[in-house]
C-alpha cells in the first residue's frame, strides 16, 4: 500500500478518524484551526467578488467534515458535498444550509459520476498537498470537465522560503510532518493551465508561517 492510500485515501474512513479530524480543525488550540479560520475568510473574500444566483450549483469536494459549511450560509448556491469517506460526511451534512443542501455523494475526487460541466462553482481544500503528482493532474482534469465557471483551490507550496522555514521547524518542533506533496507556486499555475483553466489570482493563505497558497481558477472559454 503506497503512502498516498495510506494518509490519505483510506486514512478517514472510521468515524473515530472523522471526529478526531473535526475536532482538531475546529476546537483544539491547534495551527491547524487558526490556519483554516484564516483561508476560510480569505475564501469569503474571494466568493464575494462573484455575484451568485439561487440557480448556481456548487460542489464542495472533497468535503470532509463539512468545514466549509458554516462560511455557505450566506451565499446563495444549491450544494453538492463529496467525500470517499461516509464517515466524514456523516459529520459534514449538519454544517451546510439545509435548505441548500441538495445532496451529499461518496465519490474519488479523480474520477466522479457528476454530469461535466454541471458546477458554477467547485471548491477543493486540504487535498492538493497530500497527492502525488499523478493524482493531481487526474484531479485538475476531473475539475475541469465538472466545471463551468469557478474553481479555488489550495495546495502547499515549495520555495526556499518554506525550506528554510522546514529546518527551523524541524530543530523547535521534531515531531512536526510537513505536508508530502508539495509543489512550487509555477508548477501548481503550469498543470492549471494544462488541464484548461485560467489563473486568475494566487495568493498565499499566511505569509512565511503557512505553506499554504490559493488559487482562484476560471474556465477557459472553447
Amino acid at each position: 500500500m503506497s503512502n498516498y492510500e495510506k494518509e490519505t485515501l483510506n486514512a478517514y474512513r472510521t468515524v473515530e478518524r472523522a471526529i478526531e479530524y473535526k475536532k482538531y480543525h475546529t476546537e483544539d488550540w491547534s495551527w491547524a484551526r487558526i490556519s483554516t479560520a484564516i483561508e476560510q475568510k480569505l475564501l469569503d473574500r474571494e466568493l464575494s467578488r462573484y455575484k451568485w444566483k439561487t440557480t448556481d450549483r456548487l460542489l464542495d469536494i472533497p468535503c470532509g467534515t463539512g468545514i466549509l459549511g458554516k462560511l455557505l450560509h450566506k451565499y446563495p448556491f444549491k450544494i453538492v458535498a463529496s467525500d470517499i469517506s461516509p464517515e466524514m460526511m456523516a459529520l459534514a451534512k449538519e454544517e451546510y444550509p439545509a435548505g441548500q443542501l441538495d445532496d451529499c455523494v461518496q465519490s474519488d475526487i479523480t474520477n466522479t459520476n457528476f454530469p461535466r460541466e454541471s458546477f458554477d462553482c467547485i471548491i477543493v481544500l486540504g487535498f492538493f498537498h497530500r497527492v502525488p503528482e499523478d493524482l493531481k493532474k487526474a484531479t485538475l482534469k476531473e475539475l475541469a470537465a465538472l466545471s463551468k465557471g469557478v474553481v479555488f483551490l489550495n495546495c502547499s507550496t515549495d520555495s526556499p522560503m518554506q525550506r528554510f522555514k522546514m529546518k527551523l521547524l524541524s530543530i523547535v518542533w521534531p515531531n512536526h510532518i510537513p505536508a508530502p506533496c508539495p509543489n512550487t507556486l509555477p508548477e501548481m499555475i503550469a498543470e492549471c493551465e494544462d488541464a484548461g483553466f485560467k489563473v486568475v489570482r494566487t495568493f498565499s493563505v499566511v505569509p512565511f508561517l503557512s505553506a499554504k497558497s490559493m488559487l482562484v481558477l476560471e474556465k477557459k472559454s472553447k
